[in-house]
């Protein structure tokens, strides 16, 4: 009777202590990690984060880098491998106290020295890499005070130099795959951030896992995955089974029905992108502001906001979103189907003048758009041919100014400032201006905007730069654009910022 009492007592201790241990592991986080699974529209095209324009690419390389400032919700700019930071009073030198005890990936110090490396490698002309224009091109020599203190020292004063330093183009990465494997960049990405690059397969999945020693507090998750799924329907699919958690780019006419649903949700999110079609102004006719003017008045956009998508989307009044920093309501151009066949004919247009008019296929949401104008152009008189392209043929083809005429394209404000894309787009010295658009009193107004320090002042400079854009038409702005993100109820944390970048160091899946 005493053992079978004993035995019981024995019985009771161990399997309080096994739920005692079960509890202390799941409170400290190792039980609740999953892994979570995300359903993109494609791959990225390169993991390099001074070379990459696409979002895809951004958004991944978002989760493995950190920067040295970042936004938060609100698009304010707020401390992140720099603790704090000071500016001389001339705009030109900037100073950053650099958080300590934080480390690379691959085990190397992150110090000041390794932000001077990664900014010089931008910095550096003959690397010839894309996103030098965004910062480097800026810098004009970069020093150290010691291991927590980097000093930039710019050729000009910089508007926007803290909101350039925010996006992910201006990633800190690892001095040590710099200096061993550059060109290894592209497809393994060192950085500090929240998640550790593990492995890629195109055109199957891209996988990073938690780092267990973010100096930010280890990630709720235990591993991400990203799927490409091109197909709308495919995508939403995944959703509804679980195959996915997070699904990118929720087609309009599943929304609701996504909403109804017990276990699924949507996220949408105002973004700062405008959707646009660039006039190649090197191509006759359109050299003409005239005929750009009369392509400008032939779309109706009143029916393409409230009927193709439903209202979902905001006209665009100007060459960029209303919700960032240098915008100014400059108007649309109103739908006038006869002063476009007027202006038309002013300028010598022929009935059934060819057009060639390019759309990359990943950005499906934006195919609509492209069919409406193609549709509301041929209206018009104009044969407009419209091909859909990969993404890389795409940015190819937009590299040679005699394969288009036309070109469908969101000019997304990444830094949250006007400047991000009016240089990138519209400055006749930036490779990036694929309208090939070119007026002094423009590039004068754009650099004017960036270069001066009084907010004050780079709104009035960015407002008359948008009336003359407006007025000499390089480009159709058709709408702003709403991000909608489809996620499963036991997921949580997924943060969306208006750039349509996720950050998902606080996502939690249940």
């Amino acid at each position: 009777m005493r053992r079978n009492r004993l035995a019981s007592l024995l019985l009771s201790l161990t399997l309080l202590l096994a739920a005692c241990g079960s509890n202390e592991s799941a409170s400290s986080g190792e039980i609740e990690a999953k892994d979570l699974v995300v359903a993109l529209t494609g791959d990225p095209v390169s993991l390099d984060p001074h070379n990459a324009t696409d979002t895809i690419s951004s958004l991944i390389n978002y989760q493995v880098l950190d920067t040295l400032v970042a936004f938060n919700e609100k698009m304010e700019i707020v401390p992140r491998l720099a603790e704090s930071w000071t500016v001389s009073e001339d705009g030109k030198t900037w100073t950053f106290k650099l958080r300590q005890g934080v480390t690379f990936h691959d085990g190397t110090p992150f110090n000041a020295e390794a932000v001077k490396i990664s900014f010089e490698r931008v910095a550096n002309k003959e690397k010839k890499l894309s996103r030098r224009a965004l910062v480097g091109q800026f810098i004009d020599h970069i020093t150290t005070n010691n291991d927590t203190e980097v000093v930039f020292h710019l050729n000009t004063p910089q508007g926007p130099f803290l909101n350039n330093l925010a996006v992910t183009a201006s990633g800190i990465l690892s001095p040590k795959s710099i200096q061993e494997n550059e060109q290894g960049i592209a497809k393994n990405p060192v950085g500090t951030g929240p998640f550790i690059f593990k492995q890629w397969t195109p055109g199957d999945a891209l996988v990073l896992e938690a780092n267990p020693q973010y100096w930010g507090g280890k990630p709720g998750v235990k591993s991400v995955t990203f799927k490409p799924v091109p197909e709308n329907a495919a995508r939403v699919i995944m959703l509804e089974t679980g195959e996915a958690d997070v699904i990118e780019k929720v087609p309009a006419s599943e929304i609701d029905q996504l909403k109804s649903k017990d276990d699924l949700t949507v996220i949408s999110r105002a973004t700062n992108r405008v959707l646009y079609v660039g006039i190649n102004t090197t191509k006759a006719p359109l050299d003409q502001i005239k005929v750009r003017q009369a392509l400008n008045y032939a779309i109706d956009r009143e029916t393409l906001v409230n009927k193709l998508y439903e209202g979902r989307v905001k006209m665009a009044t100007a060459a960029v979103a209303a919700q960032t920093f240098g915008y100014s309501d400059v108007g649309a151009y109103p739908y006038d189907f006869e002063k476009a066949k007027q202006l038309l004919k002013e300028a010598g247009v022929k009935e059934g003048t060819k057009l060639r008019l390019i759309l990359a296929a990943n950005v499906i949401q934006d195919r609509p758009a492209a069919e409406f104008v193609q549709n509301n152009l041929q209206k018009a008189g104009l044969d407009v041919e419209l091909k859909i392209l990969e993404l890389g043929a795409y940015l190819e083809a937009l590299k040679d100014p005699n394969s288009y005429d036309l070109f469908v394209r969101g000019a997304s404000a990444n830094t949250g400032d006007a400047d991000s894309v009016l240089s990138d787009g519209l400055l006749s010295t930036n490779a990036t201006n694929y309208s090939h658009y070119a007026n002094p009193e423009a590039d004068k107004l754009i650099k004017a905007g960036a270069a001066q320090i009084k907010p004050e002042d780079r709104q009035k400079s960015y407002s008359e730069a948008l009336k003359l854009i407006k007025e000499e038409a390089p480009w159709i702005s058709l709408h702003e654009d709403v991000g909608y993100v489809g996620v499963r109820k036991n997921v949580e944390g997924v943060e969306l910022q208006p750039t349509y970048i996720w950050d998902l160091r606080k996502a939690i899946k249940k």
